[in-house]
């Protein structure tokens, strides 16, 4: 039984071999490189060149169509449809001027409310050793206030992030956020 697979499949082998050896004799062997290298087919003859006497005729069609100049007739070439024609006339209507844009009138919505403001000074943080959350110094005019990630000062906003460079919060009656930007103090001077 093995015998008999295997014969099948050498036979549909010669079989396929000898359908590729006829569609490359068809395409390939038909065909032959000339003297000069080119690409000749077997059945077209040899090269022969145009018989032309003279080229005038299609040398002053081309120089005529390079010194065309296109004039704009007033028609849109980007729009497929053509314009209207006025049947007193006979000619084209000329195009109506664009109406403005609209406006909205009637009351206008209010604007968003601005961003919450801390009104206090970020001069500094730092955190205790024992893996605490960071600490904020915040000066409200003569009071340093020290506060952490997650409290709330003056009622309604919430320190969410404190960070190496600025304080991040947010307000707690609207939800918006702000952050504010570690101010250094100025350079003392000593005397």
């Amino acid at each position: 039984m093995a015998q008999t697979k295997q014969k099948k499949e050498i036979v549909a082998l010669v079989v396929l071999l000898a359908i590729a050896a006829v569609v490359w004799y068809g395409f390939v062997g038909k065909s032959r490189i000339g003297a000069a290298g080119l690409f000749q087919s077997g059945t077209a003859g040899q090269y022969a060149p145009l018989d032309v006497q003279d080229y005038s005729g299609p040398i002053q069609q081309l120089e005529k169509t390079r010194s065309t100049d296109y004039k704009a007739s007033g028609r849109n070439i980007f729009v497929a449809h053509a314009l209207p024609v006025d049947p007193v006339k006979g000619g084209t209507v000329p195009q109506q001027p664009i109406a403005p844009p609209f406006r909205p009138q009637g009351p206008m919505p209010p604007a968003p409310p601005p961003p919450p403001q801390l009104g206090m000074k970020f001069f500094g943080y730092g955190a205790t050793p024992v893996n605490s959350p960071r600490l904020a110094f915040l000066q409200d005019g003569d009071e340093i206030r020290i506060v952490r990630e997650g409290d709330i000062i003056k009622n309604h906003i919430r320190i969410t992030h404190i960070g190496n460079d600025s304080i991040e919060y947010e307000d707690t009656s609207t939800g918006m956020k702000n952050k504010e930007p570690l101010e250094t103090p100025p350079p003392t001077t000593t005397q």
